[in-house]
């Protein structure tokens, strides 16, 4: 007989008040999360630029590593959603005695695939009516068949706003494959799962970089970024046996997750590489280790910060805004020329705005019809729509 999680006493609590598996501070963890990968996208990284602007290399270094590390978001996404996914799953596993995985796929679909099939048909006519965007149709085909990122392996990144949706194909093989695992696996064996994924990630990554391999097959191929899936995995199924984290506990978590996040990327960026190498190999596992440290800090936390109302909301439409971010700056960067830093921040304002505009405008007119259809599909009922 499957053993399965059962809801910790907070979340039991929770459930009871509010008649949803629901943390609203992981929304504004979201939040946090894209705003990371947009800070990666619109600041400038390189040591020239702030050399022009006679910024001393004492200052510029560790600038660069911060701006850098946002980019480690991505990893805070993929721990984020296989905790809740796989915890939605395990809970549903008891209170029906199974999954029902026609239904679970439906949700996933009704959640991803508008916005996602609506934004990559624009993306894939720009070309047509915007200069230097680039999408050729192997691109399309590959996000149209959800595995963009393996495309991204054998032909390197577009010149499109499409490029951040190598990470959505790699959640939605998740969300593929990782139900049929967890359809009749107990607690032990759903555990040794998720241990066979990181040694898989690391294994391959060692492959890769004893045979010198392109450094795009360590950067985006699926095999190479599981480690932050299998410990989102694992937090939800042990999530419960974790004791009460006091407020200091929470802020050296916090603290430790995005110092290792700023040290990979400052010491990987110093020797950058066309093959993959052993910066790779040691850093992945590191960035995975940060945001499971963060995403616990944050999770069950009653910050006054994580429950802004404002935050929560943003976060709850992070998935638009992740998508959509670099259509917008690429708006701002035709509206606003950046070759100082003042000029930069300007541009990346403009861009922040345009993205949250169009974010939201996404949310409530395309997304929002089928997110309240999906929740006729769900037995456990998540975030509010």
């Amino acid at each position: 007989m499957s053993t399965t999680l059962a809801p910790s006493a907070s979340v039991q609590l929770r459930e009871k008040t509010s008649g949803r598996f629901y943390f609203p501070e992981l929304d504004a963890l979201r939040f946090f999360a894209f705003f990371g990968v947009f800070v990666f996208h619109a600041a400038p990284r390189t040591p020239a630029f702030y050399a022009a602007a006679h910024w001393p290399q004492w200052l510029s270094t560790p600038v660069i590593a911060i701006f850098g590390a946002g980019a480690y978001g991505v990893d805070l996404f993929f721990a984020l959603s296989a905790y809740l996914i796989t915890s939605l799953l395990l809970r549903e596993t008891e209170t029906r005695g199974r999954l029902d995985l026609p239904r679970f796929y439906v949700r996933r679909i009704l959640r991803i695939w508008p916005l996602y099939l609506t934004f990559l048909a624009v993306a894939a006519v720009a070309p047509y009516f915007m200069e230097g965007q680039h999408l050729p149709w192997q691109y399309v085909a590959g996000f149209a068949c959800l595995a963009g990122n393996w495309v991204y392996v054998f032909h390197g990144l577009p010149a499109s706003f499409a490029v951040p949706l190598w990470t959505v194909s790699i959640e939605e093989q998740f969300y593929l494959l990782w139900p049929l695992a967890l359809r009749r696996a107990s607690r032990t064996s759903v555990a040794a799962l998720a241990i066979a994924l990181l040694v898989i990630a690391n294994v391959v990554r060692i492959m890769l970089a004893l045979t010198g391999a392109p450094a795009d097959a360590m950067e985006y191929a699926t095999f190479t970024r599981l480690d932050p899936i299998a410990l989102g995995a694992l937090l939800a199924l042990f999530h419960d046996r974790l004791p009460q984290l006091t407020r200091m506990q929470r802020l050296l978590l916090l603290g430790s997750g995005a110092v290792t996040w700023v040290v990979v990327y400052g010491v990987t960026s110093m020797h950058p590489s066309n093959v993959s190498n052993w910066g790779g190999v040691l850093g992945h596992p590191l960035n995975a280790i940060a945001s499971l440290a963060v995403l616990m800090a944050v999770l069950d936390s009653s910050s006054a910060l994580l429950r802004n109302g404002t935050l929560v909301y943003l976060g709850k439409i992070s998935y638009g805004l992740y998508v959509v971010h670099e259509l917008a700056h690429e708006f701002a960067k035709r509206l606003v020329h950046a070759s100082t830093p003042a000029q930069v921040l300007l541009q990346s304002t403009v861009g922040l705005a345009l993205t949250l505009l169009i974010g939201l405008a996404s949310y409530r007119l395309l997304e929002t019809p089928f997110l309240r259809l999906k929740e006729r599909f769900a037995y456990v009922q998540s975030r509010p729509v």
